[in-house]
């Protein structure tokens, strides 16, 4: 107590929120009598975190009592009110006459309890308990902020991305992410992990400018539950998996942003590891700031983030409809041909009733979804009538529907894609078409979302027809435009590409067996590097003539290859059937990746050439001019 000095009672202090006392507690001598509190101090103590606890107005504290009590072999400093319910208890639970457990209640119910595991009167848990939930948070420094989890639901996990976004607090969405050891310790397949580990860097990058930029979740948005289906198992397995792991696909986090109304954020998957769950994604808004362009699916059919982009919130007549497509989802799984054709007209069936019966912002919802699934199915051929239905679907919609460009960029992709498939196809008049459409959709739509991908399109089509300076204009006009689009980041590094010729190049990464490699490392000799993937035919032509060229010209040249398959395992069965000589950097993500990004690599194979100082002389090697140029370099 403030002065007044008992034997072995540690000094009082404050630590952020929270003022911890030292009170002794004990026998009731005549000592502990001299060190009594007062109810007044101890109501006016505070919890280390945010909860919703009792706090008595000023009658009821001078009503309430505070005594000592023993249970559970604890001795405790108790308050309740005059009614005789709990408010607060004190706890000291080892014995030593310091308190190191303090309990906050609501309707006589504990909440929340500050822990002090270490014995120095400073609080390094807290946990949230009864109707706040089941969090268990760990301050290892003591200082008042958490320093990460030792419990967390899946719905406390999207609640925390809610908070982290509304307050654009960037730490508290770093702890909610794995740890790379607990990534490597989870169970994943190497080829997963790799997939996750990517993931879970980018989300580690980027949520700081996503949570500057969008502007649905404010401080006055409020978590209110989450959507998703059963979560589902990755067993144990003699395909790499060490261990059965445990998690969900395409979560959503609803929200309540009062005024502004219902919203939601995409979370994606979330994992569970020992007794915490975690995302592995950077979170999706409806503004489409920092989205990727697909979503990560673990087990389930992939959903498109941008089709929860909308801010709606399933009523309750539409619950019944959610088990119905979660059902399909499910049997999707593994299904082919006609089977997968009948799924996907079932599925379109149900959400065609599902966005007759929505109404506001749950229309636009169901509408996007709608649309995704019809142009999904005609891009992969997997409906036969999916283009006519969605042509249908968009013939419906008045010119001035906020939802008619969305479907304009989609249904456009979908003639595209349909008509590549059609036999005998006309490939230079169906892209002709398709670039027109493109054109007219930006024009028609020029501040849409989608315009960013339709410019993008058009940008590469006109570099790779030699209209650089037509190309450039565009990429850099979709960085002005949309600066925080995946469009944006692939229209920068393909910036940085045309204009690369006498500039460095300094590109660093992870080979495909773990060894860390940069550019940088390799000045002395001139440098090719060559980007191909093993689904790409005229790459492996490539290939043959580098592995003669290397054979012949070892001491005078270096290689990297960057191989940007989405699939890692394919990758390494193409690697083990045909070693290559030189270093193979690898990222998941392929095009969309890093890797490629960083030099907007549109089209494979690409090859740059490096002199001996790190310097591009040649940006787009052809094969066939591979050996003069590499004569050349030498000679020089």
């Amino acid at each position: 107590m403030p002065g007044h000095h008992v034997p072995r009672c540690r000094i009082q202090f404050s630590i952020s929120h929270v003022v911890v006392f030292c009170w002794i507690v004990g026998s009731v001598t005549s000592q502990i009598r001299a060190a009594q509190p007062t109810v007044e101090y101890a109501l006016g103590l505070k919890p280390k975190q945010v909860v919703q606890y009792d706090i008595p107005d000023d009658s009821g504290v001078k009503t309430a009592t505070l005594a000592m009590e023993k249970a559970n072999a604890m001795t405790s400093w108790v308050v309740r009110s005059s009614q005789g319910i709990l408010l607060r208890r004190f706890a000291d639970t080892n014995g030593d006459r310091v308190v190191d457990q303090w309990s906050y209640y609501k309707d006589g119910l504990e909440v929340y309890r500050d822990i002090d595991t270490d014995h120095n009167t400073k609080p390094d848990q807290c946990r949230w308990l009864g109707v706040a939930g089941s969090r268990w948070g760990i301050d290892s420094n003591e200082d008042g902020i958490l320093d990460g989890w030792k419990g967390l639901s899946p719905e406390e996990a999207t609640a925390e991305i809610v908070t982290a976004l509304a307050n654009r607090d960037q730490p508290s969405f770093q702890r909610l992410l794995p740890s790379d050891a607990e990534l490597t310790g989870v169970g994943f397949s190497q080829d997963l992990l790799d997939q996750v580990r990517a993931r879970v860097e980018a989300a580690r990058e980027r949520f700081g400018r996503l949570s500057q930029e969008q502007k649905e979740v404010t401080p006055q948005t409020q978590w209110t539950a989450m959507l998703a289906g059963l979560p589902g198992v990755l067993p144990k397995s003699t395909e790499g998996a060490s261990n059965d792991v445990v998690a969900y696909d395409n979560v959503v986090a609803l929200t309540d942003g009062g005024n502004a109304g219902g919203g939601q954020v995409f979370v994606g998957s979330l994992v569970c590891f020992g007794n915490v769950w975690r995302p592995i994604d950077l979170p999706q808004l409806p503004s489409g700031s920092e989205t990727v362009a697909e979503s990560f699916s673990l087990f389930s059919p992939k959903v498109d983030g941008a089709a929860f982009q909308t801010g709606a919130v399933p009523s309750e007549p539409l619950q019944p409809f959610l088990e119905q497509l979660r059902a399909i989802e499910q049997k999707m799984q593994g299904a082919t041909g006609a089977d997968m054709a009948q799924l996907l007209t079932k599925q379109v069936q149900i959400l065609e009733e599902v966005a007759e019966l929505a109404q506001g912002n749950e229309r636009e919802f169901w509408f996007r979804q709608l649309a995704e699934t019809l142009a999904a199915a005609a891009q992969e051929g997997t409906m036969p009538d999916a283009l006519a239905q969605l042509e249908r679907l968009s013939e419906r919609l008045p010119a001035d529907d906020p939802l008619k460009s969305f479907l304009a960029f989609r249904l456009a992709s979908a003639r595209y894609a349909s008509s590549m498939q059609e036999p005998g196809a006309d490939i230079e008049d169906i892209q002709a078409a398709w670039l027109e459409e493109l054109a007219l959709f930006v024009e028609t739509h020029p501040e849409a979302k989608d315009a960013a991908e339709a410019m993008l399109q058009i940008s590469i089509a006109d570099e790779f027809s030699g209209k650089e300076e037509a190309a450039m204009k565009r990429y850099q006009q979709i960085v002005e435009r949309f600066p925080s689009s995946p469009s944006a980041r692939k229209a920068s590094g393909a910036l940085r590409r045309l204009q690369a010729v006498g500039q460095p190049l300094d590109l660093s990464g992870t080979t495909i067996d773990g060894k860390k490699l940069s550019l940088r490392n390799l000045k002395g000799k001139p440098v090719l590097v060559h980007y191909w993937a093993t689904w790409c035919e005229p790459c492996k032509v490539d290939i043959a003539r580098i592995r003669e060229l290397e054979e012949k010209y070892r001491r005078d040249i270096d290689v990297v290859g960057i191989a940007l398959d989405g699939d890692k395992a394919s990758l390494q069965r193409f690697l083990q059937s045909k070693p290559l000589n030189w270093p193979q950097l690898y990222e998941p993500g392929g095009l969309d990746g890093r890797l490629a990004e960083e030099l907007g690599v549109l089209t494979l194979p690409t090859m740059l050439l490096l002199d001996k100082e790190g310097v591009v002389v040649e940006r787009n090697l052809m094969v066939t001019d591979l050996e003069n140029s590499l004569k050349s370099i030498i000679a020089n």
